[in-house]
């Protein structure tokens, strides 16, 4: 049992070397040849903002969605939708695709109206890929070192026990590793669209009467509402003031009566 348990930090500590050595190479190699620049590790996000007729909002939100969901040749993914016909009417899309495929989005939103903004937002992800890889290249070769150790522990079963419940604990590590590796690639190889569908700039002129007219009834109810609080905190002011201003008065002139005796 001693002599595994040995084995393990030792098995630990050569992985955490041999990382390091790994890394050292690496970052060497990328800054001579200037990879380590972060120009293929970019990630990107687009930002538009559209400015269409009342009618045109729907249609438009409709076709986005639609043509993101048939772009299946560059992966377009809708992450988000929501369209508000309420006081005034927009919607919101937000989408993932290759670089082609954001461009040919952008496209079709600026062609269903005016373009009011639109920006781009860079993220350098050099130091985090090259860190989850390195982290992923440590836990590969831990992984083997110990699938290896588990074949020397012959009849040993504490010491295979002990393997074995290593091998699940850098199994459950090497998977979580994968997977944050995968979502950063997945940021550098797509880009983040995020679309704004409007009508300000271009309601009806009768859109803020009817509008208005609309809420007349809610308007008063809210207006008769806020009457009677502010009656609620007048009215015991106001009484006081009935009942002590009398009393008040008689005091004054008695006060008068007596300075004008003296």
């Amino acid at each position: 049992m001693k002599k595994v348990s040995l084995c393990l930090i030792s098995l630990l500590l050569l992985a955490g070397c041999g990382g390091k050595g790994e890394s050292a190479g690496q970052s060497s190699a990328a800054r001579l040849d200037g990879k380590e620049k972060g120009s293929e590790f970019l990630a990107y996000e687009h930002n538009v903002g559209v400015d269409t007729n009342e009618a045109q909002v729907r249609p438009l939100y409709e076709k986005v969605v639609a043509a993101c969901k048939a772009d299946t040749d560059n992966g377009c993914l809708l992450l988000d939708s929501s369209i508000d016909g309420g006081r005034y009417v927009h919607a919101r899309i937000s989408m993932r695709a290759k670089p082609a495929g954001i461009k040919k989005l952008v496209a079709l939103v600026a062609a269903g109206g005016d373009v009011t903004s639109q920006g781009t937002k860079v993220e350098d992800l050099g130091r985090p890929v090259l860190d989850s890889k390195k982290r992923l290249e440590m836990l590969k070769q831990y992984q083997a070192q110990l699938q290896e150790l588990e074949k020397r522990s012959g009849v040993n079963v504490d010491a295979l026990i002990k393997v074995t419940k290593e091998l699940a604990t850098v199994q459950v590590e090497l998977e979580q590793a994968t997977a944050v590796n995968a979502l950063l690639m997945q940021r550098i190889d797509t880009d983040l669209l995020n679309v704004a569908i409007s009508a300000e700039g271009k309601q009806s002129f009768w859109r803020p009467v009817k509008r208005a007219l609309g809420n007349f009834t809610e308007n008063l109810s809210e207006g008769v509402a806020n009457a009677i609080t502010a009656m609620a905190y007048i009215l015991p002011w106001l009484i006081a003031f009935v009942l002590l201003f009398p009393l008040g008065r008689k005091g004054w002139r008695r006060l008068r009566g007596v300075s004008r005796k003296d």
